[in-house]
């Protein structure tokens, strides 16, 4: 290797590019579609952009509101600024996050070189380049991924400061660590949970530099400020999810509590199996399997020199999981282990295993042997690089397709072209159609809106969410009943020429005009018309 491919700037700058790529390459393909949670951010984030005001009306929202919910601003804003000039698509929706997974990997350069060296550095940079977990959602527009690069700021610029002593530092690791408050939800524990970590491992630093620590943990609750007012001031509605989440609904809670969080820990959701939703990952451990005995070897040196900063490494490992772990899905048995909700772990995994890597490598000596064992390593690196390569881009667009909605803008499109035929379209509540999915597919400018912009359409999947009313849920049940699940009275019994789009096997009896289907051929929606008198 010449002299010039072994400057730090230059590898560094090959494991960027080489980290870019598989994350912005085919973002249209895989996911193999836009699901609502992501056309909603860039829906909003245009909307805000070109008008002011979110698609409620809300005037530049401190908090989203978002089919119930209250999402955090940072995310929306800068996805925004794609989707605003260009549009919503798959490119402008999902190119933020392979930005912000990229610069998480420079991120990593700079903390683990602060912590140890350069060459830790880029052995980290490289192992976050080909994370699996990081991969993942740094190509989809969700606002996971947002928390990353602002959590790895946070700890590089304390571990400087810690370092250094320069004033400057420590209000800028406090102002990263209150910014991942507005970028995802889960910061509102993980966060704090950091702050005690860091307390705990570095507390002669702290001490000895207690003005200014001091001083920063008054900047970041001036930050957090705005935070606090819009949940006081909403905070039923800023809560609703989380009371809809929260494990203590259950009279199981603690021992629910203690399930989820060993599943989290435990090496088949690390490294074999990971999260059974096909919407929170590839097939595989949200790690390389290859890194498990690098990882096992990162732990024990840890115990074995027992520095500051690798004592933070452990104690990061052990809490990460705390946020998921606190919260369940009664209608879905697959959410634990959650990738999702324990989006905070990354990339602690990626950066033990480098402490694995530079102690095995330090212990083997300059020695042949050394050699053999670290072409091993890179072979079976490789080797499971290439296999989440390959579910990622053949088929993880396949089996998919159903969690990310696949062919429902094909529906819309063909309802859109055919509306004027019919005197009603009726969306059954199973397909779980968004109004600003409609908005999006049928080709409506981002803006403010209501149900009046679709006077045709009967949408009860939101009913709610008392916004979306002017969508006609409560029409819905003049024919389905308070069930909302029975589409097929509608197609009986409603009068005129109506438009129905439902899921397979809905509708019995009966051929449907549209059959769309999912890339392995099997039916995803279907289309029907029905005449009654």
């Amino acid at each position: 290797m010449s002299r010039e491919m072994r400057n730090p700037r230059v590898l560094l700058a090959l494991i960027l590019f080489a980290g870019l790529i598989p994350r912005v390459a085919g973002l249209g393909v895989s996911p193999p579609a836009l699901n609502s949670d992501e056309l909603l951010k860039a829906f909003d984030g245009a909307s805000v952009y070109l008008t002011g005001r979110d698609h409620h009306g809300a005037a530049w929202p401190m908090f989203f509101e978002q089919s119930g919910e209250w999402s955090p601003p940072l995310y929306i804003y800068f996805t925004g600024l794609f989707s605003a000039p260009f549009g919503v698509n798959p490119y402008t929706n999902r190119l933020p996050s392979a930005i912000l997974g990229t610069l998480s990997i420079g991120l990593t350069f700079l903390l683990m070189r602060r912590a140890l060296d350069e060459r830790a550095g880029l052995i980290a940079a490289l192992l976050v380049a080909i994370s699996p977990w990081n991969l993942f959602y740094s190509r989809i527009g969700w606002e996971a991924i947002s928390l990353i690069p602002l959590q790895l700021a946070g700890l590089w610029l304390f571990m400087r400061w810690a370092q250094e002593g320069r004033f400057r530092d420590v209000m800028l690791s406090a102002a990263a660590f209150a910014l991942t408050t507005y970028a995802y939800p889960t910061a509102r524990l993980s966060t704090p949970l950091m702050g005690v970590g860091l307390l705990i491992c570095f507390w002669e630093v702290l001490g000895k530099k207690a003005r200014q620590a001091a001083l920063g943990a008054v900047f970041y609750l001036l930050i957090q400020a705005p935070f606090v007012y819009t949940l006081l001031e909403h905070r039923e509605a800023m809560q609703a999810r989380w009371a809809f989440l929260s494990v203590f609904q259950s009279p199981e809670w603690p021992t629910l509590i203690v399930t989820h969080y060993l599943q989290h820990l435990s090496p088949m959701f690390l490294f074999v199996t990971g999260d059974a939703n096909p919407a929170h990952g590839l097939a595989g451990g949200v790690a390389l399997m290859a890194l498990a005995p690098l990882f096992a070897l990162g732990v024990f040196s840890i115990l074995r020199y027992r520095t500051a900063f690798g004592w933070l490494l452990l104690y990061w490992l052990l809490t990460f999981a705390i946020p998921s772990s606190l919260t369940f899905d009664r209608f879905d048995p697959r959410s634990m282990p959650n990738a999702l909700r324990s989006v905070g772990g990354m990339p602690v995994i990626e950066l033990i295993s480098t402490l694995g890597i530079v102690w095995l490598w330090n212990r083997l000596g300059d020695t042949t042997v050394r050699k053999g064992v670290f072409a091993c390593i890179a072979v079976a690196v490789i080797v499971n690089t290439g296999w989440i390569a390959y579910d990622a881009a053949v088929r993880f667009p396949v089996y998919a397709a159903p969690a990310f909605q696949y062919g429902l803008r094909d529906v819309v499109e063909y309802a859109e072209a055919h509306k004027g035929e019919y005197d009603r379209i009726v969306i059954s509540d199973k397909v779980r159609l968004h109004p600003v999915a409609l908005a999006i597919f049928s080709g409506r400018d981002p803006g403010p809106f209501s149900g009046k912009d679709f006077p045709k359409y009967i949408i009860p999947f939101y009913h709610y969410v008392p916004v979306y009313g002017d969508f006609r849920t409560n029409v819905y049940q003049r024919f389905a009943g308070l069930e909302l699940n029975q589409i097929a009275r509608w197609y009986n019994l409603a009068p005129g020429k109506n438009l129905l789009i439902a899921l397979p096997n809905e509708i019995d009896g009966a051929s449907p005009v549209l059959r769309v289907a999912y890339p392995d051929g099997s039916t995803a929606y279907e289309v029907f018309e029905s005449k009654n008198g």
